[in-house]
């Protein structure tokens, strides 16, 4: 009767050094890209309310598994070095590639702008300008904050009003995302401030929130009352904007998660 035999510890020891290794590399890969990610590309509250979390869970499976997983699987000093070298190559070419696509991704798909229309501020990733053929340094006539803070004017007359709905129709997208329609934020600030929310019942509503309002004004040095406070809709959460009269940006409370 035919018995395997056992397969000695020498058979994975060489396996989990070559997948260790690759680990730590992509470690180091990984925390130059957090730190991208969170302080330039999604700083908060962005990095929860517009998508970074998500993004940087595809950075991490890309990364973090995909990578330090093939090598576990394919590494074997038994091959010959060549071979074994051309493997290695390949898994490097293939995670380059997975992780490339997934930087990219979540790169486009940063907030370019936060545009204030009607009642409320919207965020506008990067990838709506780019499909627009539109440089996001047309922004700063604007605003040069990061992301761009703009308000977008509806027009007031039937020839304005005709032009935005033909410019609607013909690019299927919201009017916030329309450069035509785009103002400096200053130039609006009584039509935006009218728009401010009553804080009191939203705080009342959220323990959470007024503890994050109490710690906001001790920072801004300002008292409740002083301040204009206004929605932010995002994709994953949506955020409250706390200006001072000025419509200088203080800081923000985040909402509970959609």
């Amino acid at each position: 009767m035919h018995t395997s035999q056992p397969i000695p510890p020498s058979y994975f020891k060489p396996r989990l050094i070559a997948a260790g290794l690759h680990f730590l590399a992509s470690i180091l890969i990984f925390s130059l890209l957090l730190f991208i990610i969170i302080t330039l590309w999604y700083p908060q509250p962005h990095f929860s309310a517009s998508g970074g979390w998500q993004g940087l869970i595809i950075v991490a499976l890309v990364d973090l598994v995909l990578g330090p997983c093939l090598t576990l699987i394919i590494y074997n000093t038994s091959k010959p070095k060549k071979e074994l070298l051309t493997d290695l190559s390949l898994i490097i070419l293939l995670q380059v590639a997975a992780l490339s696509y997934g930087v990219h991704t979540v790169y486009t798909q940063r907030p370019a702008a936060l545009v204030f229309w009607e009642d409320k501020f919207y965020t506008v990733p990067a990838a709506v300008f780019d499909q627009q053929k539109i440089s996001l340094d047309k922004l700063k006539v604007f605003s040069t904050q990061q992301p761009a803070l703009i308000y977008a004017e509806k027009p007031h007359n039937a020839a304005g009003l005709k032009a935005m709905l033909v410019m609607l129709n013909e690019q299927q997208r919201p009017p916030f995302q329309l450069l035509p329609l785009y103002r400096p934020l200053n130039d609006y600030k009584a039509t935006i401030f009218a728009q401010g929310i009553d804080i009191d019942e939203v705080i009342q509503a959220n323990a959470d929130m007024a503890a994050q309002l109490q710690q906001l004004l001790a920072k801004s040095h300002t008292q409740q009352a002083d301040n204009i406070y206004l929605v932010l809709e995002s994709k994953y959460q949506n955020i409250i904007l706390v200006f001072n009269t000025d419509i200088e940006l203080l800081g923000f409370l985040k909402a509970p998660y959609k």
